[in-house]
């Protein structure tokens, strides 16, 4: 008996658990009423909870979600000036679908009437009123006003007035009247520093710091402080916190908090990985891995070293030979007393020609020795050098070893206003490289590459961006040697979103065409 028990046992638990995954309820309709002001597209773009659409996958109903949709619609409405507008919501469901409603009252829409600034010395009327996002005869936002706050106090803490105290009052009636009395407070010096981390070099923390005694307090001198000390390598978690001084109304001690990476560690990632050829190639997707043993802190000092082993298949080619990459990598921000961040890395790694018209492609080795070097302007901007020994080798009887040294130079300056998506801005970046000549080597020959990037509003939702690349390579000896480093100009792989095999814009036979003259421009409207 004892065994039917739990054979009937196993055959119900999992009956059970399929009946208990019912299909969820879809949201097949969302009606908006009483939007008399604002269009119906405007909001339904707010919601969380909506219908499928051939560009939008529906979600399953959430009545919490539902909620928090309505609320996201009322504090639409009060930054639009519509301080009394109430957002009703409801939903019915019938045969697993859900109708979803949302009726609005949207009252009277403010605007302001006036704006009344005292107590500001160093911030002008206009300058204030553009950070706080507030004007005349405009919809009164005080959703705005609440996001632009901290930037307000932050401008004042830029001027040394860390203890600047700001009061924004509004009166209601048939408009908006917002009042702003400002106490900007003293100039706040900076007093002594202290680190709140015992087992830490002083002399290391010090030397980062963009501040002295003395000097007046500067917002942009603390953030770029603590952007070089996490510069370093060393520290996971960076703070710089100040601390008024008893007995003053001036001074403040800066404290500053720092917690450490591990010192060592083994780290090692596997999966999909994109592979980098040279400069002159995109990456390519890649079914692989890499594993690296690293030490953020030798002997107790700021120098990095690592070391890394790194496997990867491409799969959008043609390789029968896994890409293979080891190297030894010595890295510290400061050389002979100079901040300059400089990177030494010895490396060795297999590569495959392309450009052989056989299907057993010939591995090529490459291994040397590469010193860079790179002073970051800002947070997106940099100053970059490069010197490079290597040699190639396929093996073979076309070529032994064939040395090449170069140095090369790159200059980065981005102005966009958001990295990922900007709707204005612009990026130039130019890219400079000499090989031979008089560093020696097999090969003589000097290359130029340019980008620029433009980026121009278009109404609210729409941006105009512009790109241009253009570069050169003067005195390419094409008879001389095959170009294993793929320093010529290639179009084409999965990165150029054109679908185009990688390498291969033009072909001549199985060869892909690689030219020393580049042109490319994109002209988009997004």
């Amino acid at each position: 008996v004892k065994i039917y028990f739990y054979f009937a046992i196993g055959l119900i638990g999992p009956l059970g658990v399929i009946l208990a995954q019912s299909d969820p309820t879809k949201i097949r309709s969302v009606t908006i009423n009483g939007n008399e002001s604002i269009s119906q597209k405007d909001l339904t773009g707010l919601l969380r909870q909506k219908p499928s659409s051939w560009l939008f996958r529906g979600a399953k109903l959430e009545p919490r979600l539902v909620k928090l949709d309505a609320l996201t619609l009322k504090n639409y409405y009060h930054s639009q000036g519509f301080l009394n507008a109430i957002i009703k919501e409801s939903y019915l469901i019938e045969n697993d679908f859900a109708d979803l409603f949302f009726n609005i009252v949207e009252g009277k829409q403010f605007f302001v009437s006036n704006i009344n600034i005292h107590g500001n010395k160093l911030i002008s009327n206009n300058e204030l009123n553009y950070i706080l996002g507030i004007a005349v005869n405009q919809p009164y936002n005080p959703v705005r006003i609440n996001e632009n706050f901290t930037l307000l106090e932050n401008r004042y803490h830029e001027f040394g007035k860390l203890f600047v105290k700001l009061k924004i009052q509004d009166e209601v009636s048939d408009s908006v009247a917002i009042s702003i009395i400002v106490d900007e407070g003293p100039d706040v010096v900076i007093h002594r520093t202290f680190i709140d981390k015992e087992g830490i070099d002083s002399v290391q923390v010090f030397r980062e710091l963009k501040y002295n005694r003395g000097d007046v307090y500067s917002l942009s001198k603390m953030d770029l402080s603590k952007r070089r000390l996490r510069e370093t390598g060393i520290f996971s978690m960076v703070n710089l916190i100040p601390v008024k001084v008893a007995d003053s109304d001036s001074l403040v001690n800066i404290v500053i908090e720092l917690n450490r990476f591990k010192q060592r560690e083994w780290v090692s990632v596997g999966g999909y990985e994109p592979v980098e050829f040279y400069e002159g190639t995109e990456p390519l997707p890649a079914i692989g891995g890499f594993i690296e043993w690293r030490n953020r802190s030798i002997y107790n000092s700021t120098t990095n070293f690592s070391t890394k082993l790194m496997v990867g298949i491409p799969w959008e080619t043609k390789f029968n030979k896994p890409r293979f990459r080891y190297d030894i990598t010595v890295f510290n921000n400061w050389l002979f007393l100079i901040r300059w961040p400089t990177k030494v890395t010895g490396f060795y790694e297999t590569l495959v020609n392309y450009q052989e018209e056989r299907n057993n492609f010939p591995r090529i080795e490459r291994y040397g020795l590469e010193i860079s070097q790179q002073v970051n302007l800002d947070e997106r901007s940099f100053f970059g050098n490069n010197a490079v020994w290597e040699y190639f080798s396929d093996q073979e009887d076309s070529l032994q070893k064939l040395q090449q040294r170069s140095i090369s130079m790159r200059f980065h300056f981005d102005r966009k206003d958001v990295h990922l998506n900007p709707r204005r801005g612009y990026l130039f970046d130019i890219y400079l490289k000499s090989t031979g000549y008089f560093l020696g080597g097999e090969r003589d020959f000097l290359k130029a590459d340019v980008s620029i990037q433009k980026y121009v509003p278009v109404g609210d939702e729409s941006v105009f961006a512009l790109r241009l690349k253009s570069g050169v390579i003067y005195d390419w000896k094409e008879k001389d040697f095959i170009d294993y480093s793929y320093e010529k100009f290639y179009l084409g792989g999965s990165t150029s979103m054109r679908g185009w095999d990688v390498l291969r814009f033009e072909e001549s036979g199985e060869d892909p065409i690689g030219e020393i003259i580049r042109f490319m421009t994109n002209i988009e409207y997004r």
